[in-house]
C-alpha cells in the first residue's frame, strides 16, 4: 500500500504506522471527510465467504455505540482474488494511551476507571466480554474522556460463539483474572482486570500474585487509599465474589467526585500506540494451559470469526501524561516484602518497547573505579551501559542487554529468589552472565563486563559482571523490569520493525538468503539473515549515540539520509554502513543520532562487501518513515 491509494472510499494519508508490518494506516473517509484508521485483518484464506463473515461480524459490532468505547466503523475489501486485502476501519483517537510508567492519585484513577466501568457495563449487557482490560487498552482524549480500545480478545458469553475447548485465549498475564488462565473468562473477569489496571495506575505496578494466580490481598499497597475496599472486592479470586461492572461504576464515581476537579491533559503530537506483547494460552491434551508469546497484530479469537478476530479499536496517540493529584515522592509504600509470584517471560519483560534496561544497572556499585557513568544512549534500544573510568579514560564497559532468546547453557547456574543466573565461559577481555526469571520460556537478559584498557582493570572482570548482575537480580526479584520514563520520541526508530526495512527484492543481491526467514532480535530492533549456500550474513539493527569517527570511514548520502561507510568494521570481508534517521539531544544535552546499521559479513574482498552493504543500506534508507 502507498500514500494516496484508496481502500474502498478511504484514501490513505500516512503510514504504515504500527509494528512496521504495513498493517495500520491513517486515512480519510472521502465521503464523510472524517479521519479514520485502517487496520488490516488477516483471514484464514482470501475467500469471499470469509470476508462476508468478517463483514457481518464487524458491522454488527460497529452498531455498538458508547462514549467510552473506541468505535469500529466498517470492514472493507481491496483487490481481487488471492491478492485481495481486508481492512477494519476505526475511529481515529488523538488522545493518549495509559501504558506509561506514571503513578496517579487514587481519585484520578477512579475518574478514569468509572468511565471504563461504564463501557464494560454496556458491553456486558450485550453479552460481550472484553477479556483484555489493561492500561495499554485505555486511551484518554484531550477532552478527558477515557475510552476502551482493542477488542481483539473479546468474545460473546450469551450466544452460540464461545471459547472452544482447544482454542487459544489471548490475555495479558499482569491483568488477567485467574479463571481466564483456565480458559473460562466471564463478565467478572473484566471487573478483575479493571481492578488490576487501577492498582497499576496508582502504584506503578500490577498487584502481587501468589499460588493459583491469586492476588495477595494482604500486600495491597497503602498508596491506593480510598480505593482499597473496592479493589479488594474487584480482585477476589472467586468471580462470584466480585462486584458487577455497574456496581464498580457506582463505587468509582463516589470516590472520584465531580469530573471538573480534574486537570486537562497537556497538548501532545500524534504517534502510534506502542507494540504490546500478549500471551496466548492453549489447553493441552494433558490438562492445563501452556503459554506462548504472541505479538501478532491479529489475535485468534472468535468474536470476529477464526482467522479474522482482530476488531482492534486502535488508538493512534502519544502516551497519556498524567498530572498527578497526590504525592509521588517514590518513597517506600510500606507493602510487605513477601516473595512475589512466579512470573512468565512476558511478565518480567512486559512491553519490549517500554522495558527500561537502565533500571537494571546501578553505577554506585562500582566503587573501585574513579568514575562510573551511566550511558543510556549506547548501541541498540535494548541496551544500557555503565562506563568505568580511570583518569578520564574508559577502562571497562558494563552493559545490560535485553535478549529475545531464553537462557543459554553455561558453565554454572545459580538461583536467587525467582531469578536464575547462568555463568558463561569467561574470556580474557570479557565476562558475561545471562539472567532470567526462573522457568521463563522466552526472553532473558545479558550482563557483560568488557575491558577497554585491560592493563588498567581494577578487579577481575567476572567480579565486575557479578556486581552488575546482583543489581539486576535484586530488581527482578521485586517484580517486572521497570518502564522507561520518558518514553521514546514519536519519531524514534524504536517504533519501527527492523525486519521490514529490507524486502525480498533488496535481499536478492545476497546469494543463498531466504528473505522471509530472519533471526529476529529483541523488540524487533535487529534482524539477521544468513545464507544457506555461502558464508554471507546480513545484519540490520538500530544504533544510537555519537556518530562513528573511524579514520577509515567515508561519508555518503542514501535516499537523502546522511550515511557513513565503515570497511572491515567487523572483521575481514565485512562492511558496515550506518544511515542517520534523526538527531536528538540527550539528557546530558549532548547531541546524538539514531541510525540504521547495515552489516555484511562473510564476503571476500574481491566480492566488494561495501558495495553490497551500501546497496542494502540504501534500500533500508528508502523504507524509513519521515523523521
Amino acid at each position: 500500500m502507498r500514500r494516496g491509494e484508496r481502500v474502498g472510499k478511504y484514501r490513505l494519508t500516512r503510514g504504515p504506522v504500527e509494528g512496521g508490518r504495513g498493517a495500520v494506516w491513517f486515512a480519510v473517509d472521502t465521503e464523510l471527510g472524517r479521519p479514520v484508521v485502517l487496520k488490516r485483518a488477516l483471514l484464514e484464506d482470501n475467500s469471499q465467504a470469509d470476508f462476508d463473515e468478517l463483514l457481518a461480524e464487524a458491522r454488527a459490532l460497529a452498531k455498538f455505540s458508547h462514549p467510552n468505547v473506541v468505535t469500529l466503523y466498517d470492514a472493507v475489501r481491496a483487490g481481487k482474488g488471492k491478492r485481495s486485502t481486508f481492512w477494519l476501519v476505526m475511529e481515529h483517537v488523538t488522545g493518549g494511551s495509559l501504558d506509561v510508567p506514571v503513578k496517579m492519585a487514587p481519585e484520578l484513577a477512579a475518574h478514569v476507571g468509572a468511565q471504563i466501568a461504564s463501557a464494560l457495563a454496556a458491553l456486558h449487557a450485550k453479552g460481550i466480554v472484553h477479556c483484555d482490560v489493561k492500561p495499554g487498552n485505555i486511551v484518554v482524549t484531550h477532552e478527558r474522556v477515557a475510552k476502551l480500545a482493542d477488542f481483539g480478545a473479546a468474545y460473546r458469553v450469551d450466544g452460540s460463539e464461545t471459547i472452544t475447548p482447544n482454542g487459544p485465549v489471548s490475555l495479558t498475564p499482569f491483568y488477567a483474572a485467574p479463571e481466564a488462565f483456565r480458559g473460562a473468562p466471564e463478565r467478572a473477569s473484566d471487573v478483575f482486570s479493571l481492578g488490576a489496571t487501577l492498582y497499576c495506575l496508582v502504584t506503578g505496578t500490577p498487584p502481587l500474585r501468589g499460588a493459583g494466580r491469586m492476588v495477595r490481598l494482604e500486600a495491597i499497597s497503602p498508596r491506593v487509599g480510598p480505593l482499597r475496599g473496592l479493589l479488594t472486592a474487584m480482585l477476589q479470586y472467586d468471580p462470584g465474589a466480585r462486584p458487577t461492572a455497574a456496581e464498580a461504576l457506582g463505587a468509582l464515581t463516589d470516590i472520584a467526585g465531580p469530573p471538573e476537579q480534574f486537570p486537562a491533559l497537556p497538548e501532545a503530537a500524534a504517534a502510534t500506540t506502542p507494540y504490546t506483547a500478549t500471551v496466548a494460552y492453549r489447553e493441552e491434551a494433558g490438562g492445563g494451559l501452556q503459554p506462548r508469546l504472541s505479538t501478532s497484530l491479529v489475535r485468534r479469537r472468535p468474536l470476529l470469526t477464526a482467522g479474522a478476530a482482530a476488531v482492534t479499536a486502535l488508538a493512534i496517540a502519544v502516551p497519556f501524561v498524567v498530572m498527578s493529584l497526590g504525592d509521588d515522592s517514590g518513597a517506600d509504600d510500606g507493602a510487605p516484602s513477601a516473595k512475589p509470584a512466579k512470573l512468565t517471560s512476558a511478565d518480567f519483560i512486559g512491553d519490549p518497547r517500554t522495558a527500561n534496561p537502565c533500571a537494571l544497572l546501578d553505577a554506585d556499585v562500582f566503587a573501585r573505579y574513579e568514575q562510573a557513568e551511566l550511558d543510556a544512549d549506547y548501541g541498540n534500544f535494548n541496551r544500557c551501559d555503565v562506563l568505568l573510568k580511570q583518569r578520564g579514560e574508559e577502562v571497562v564497559d558494563v552493559r545490560v542487554e535485553l535478549d529475545a532468546d531464553p537462557l543459554p547453557e553455561g558453565v554454572a547456574r545459580r538461583t536467587t529468589g525467582r531469578v536464575t543466573v547462568v555463568e558463561r565461559d569467561p574470556e580474557r577481555e570479557e565476562c558475561e552472565r545471562a539472567v532470567a526469571v526462573t522457568g521463563a520460556r522466552e526472553n532473558s537478559l545479558r550482563v557483560t563486563a568488557a575491558a577497554r584498557r585491560p592493563d588498567d582493570v581494577k578487579e577481575p572482570l567476572c567480579d565486575t559482571a557479578d556486581r552488575a548482575t546482583g543489581r539486576a537480580v535484586k530488581v527482578l526479584n521485586r517484580g517486572a523490569i521497570p518502564r522507561r520514563s520518558p518514553d521514546f520520541s514519536p519519531s524514534s526508530l524504536a517504533h519501527q520493525d527492523a525486519c521490514t526495512l529490507l524486502d525480498i527484492k533488496a535481499l536478492e543481491e545476497v546469494p543463498g538468503i531466504d528473505a522471509q526467514d530472519p533471526d529476529v532480535g529483541f523488540g524487533r530492533w535487529d534482524c539477521q539473515w544468513k545464507s544457506t549456500t555461502s558464508e554471507y550474513e546480513v545484519d540490520l539493527r538500530f544504533d544510537q549515540g555519537s556518530l562513528p569517527d573511524d579514520e577509515n570511514a567515508r561519508s555518503t548520502r542514501l535516499s537523502d539520509h546522511q550515511a557513513i561507510v565503515l570497511p572491515e568494521d567487523e572483521g575481514p570481508g565485512s562492511c558496515r554502513v550506518e544511515v542517520v534517521h534523526r538527531k536528538y539531544t540527550g539528557v546530558d544535552r549532548v547531541e546524538g543520532t539514531e541510525r540504521v546499521a547495515l552489516v555484511v559479513k562473510g564476503a571476500g574482498r574481491k566480492d566488494r562487501p561495501c558495495e553490497m552493504a551500501t546497496d542494502l543500506a540504501g534500500a533500508a534508507a528508502a523504507a524509513l518513515p519521515p523523521a
